[in-house]
């Protein structure tokens, strides 16, 4: 019997957090193997400048498209696309399993009867998501340093580590979202569509912003704005911006504590 709910989480967690690591692995294998080939091969550069701009907007990374450095190659391949899809998709998992997953498989009920508080029941729900979605990082940000040294990338750990910070950031926003959804109705498909439904806009309308004035400044409401757009992989960790997705983050997670209080457990 684990001694707690956090720990609960995290033991349940374990068997696909074990296949997201191999997943992982295996990724970032390829694109090691694959940059040696394109590293310096300026053709590429001028082939990606002939894109429609609404398709640079989505592979982008900083707002730069250098594909033959290290830094422009991670941030197309790996932090504009794979790695979102990656981390934001456990993130919304986990937060979507967390109370309204147990709702639905009628365990809530057995958790709740325990001597544990609600709120402190969903703080250590809580815990348990942020502790996933940072372990994944850090396996990626570790297999990433192994390929960027091994591939001769040239980017830095601590650069490495700038940008997966805002990618766990990034993909919190929306775990979290997915999980005071679901501890407001208990509906785990709902928690799912919706926040994924909002990570799909928030991509879409940051890569659109520079086709359309009006759409610059709504750019702004996009936490995909704040993730890529200070080029983490060149410079460091954007403090404004980091700021910003924490704080996001922590408003929708001090929210679902909230609706689930408010909620009537008793009637289906």
């Amino acid at each position: 019997m684990l001694s707690s709910v956090f720990a609960k989480t995290l033991y349940d967690r374990l068997r696909s957090f074990r296949w997201w690591c191999l997943g992982t692995l295996a990724f970032i294998a390829l694109y090691g193997s694959v940059f040696p080939s394109l590293h310096g091969k300026q053709s590429l550069n001028k082939l990606i400048e002939g894109y429609p701009q609404a398709l640079k907007g989505f592979v982008g990374f900083g707002g730069n498209l250098d594909i033959a450095s290290g830094a422009g190659y991670l941030g197309t391949e790996v932090f504009s696309f794979w790695g979102p899809i990656v981390l934001v998709a456990v993130a919304i998992a986990a937060g979507s399993a967390a109370i309204a997953g147990e709702e639905e498989r009628g365990t809530l009920d057995l958790l709740l009867s325990l001597p544990v508080s609600r709120t402190r029941c969903l703080l250590e729900k809580l815990a348990a998501l942020v502790c996933e979605v940072v372990a994944l990082a850090f396996v990626m940000w570790i297999l990433l340093v192994i390929v960027s040294s091994a591939a001769g990338m040239g980017v830095s750990a601590v650069n490495l580590a700038a940008a997966m910070l805002g990618l766990v950031l990034f993909a919190l926003d929306f775990g979290m979202l997915a999980f005071a959804i679901g501890a407001a109705t208990g509906r785990k498909a709902l928690a799912i569509g919706l926040s994924a439904t909002a990570a799909v806009i928030a991509d879409v309308l940051n890569a659109l912003a520079p086709l359309a004035s009006w759409l610059d400044s709504a750019r702004l409401v996009s936490p995909f704005y704040f993730y890529s757009h200070g080029d983490p992989l060149r410079h460091g960790i954007a403090g404004t911006d980091t700021l910003i997705l924490l704080a996001i983050a922590v408003v929708l997670g001090a929210l679902a504590p909230h609706l689930f209080r408010r909620r009537d457990l008793s009637t289906p």
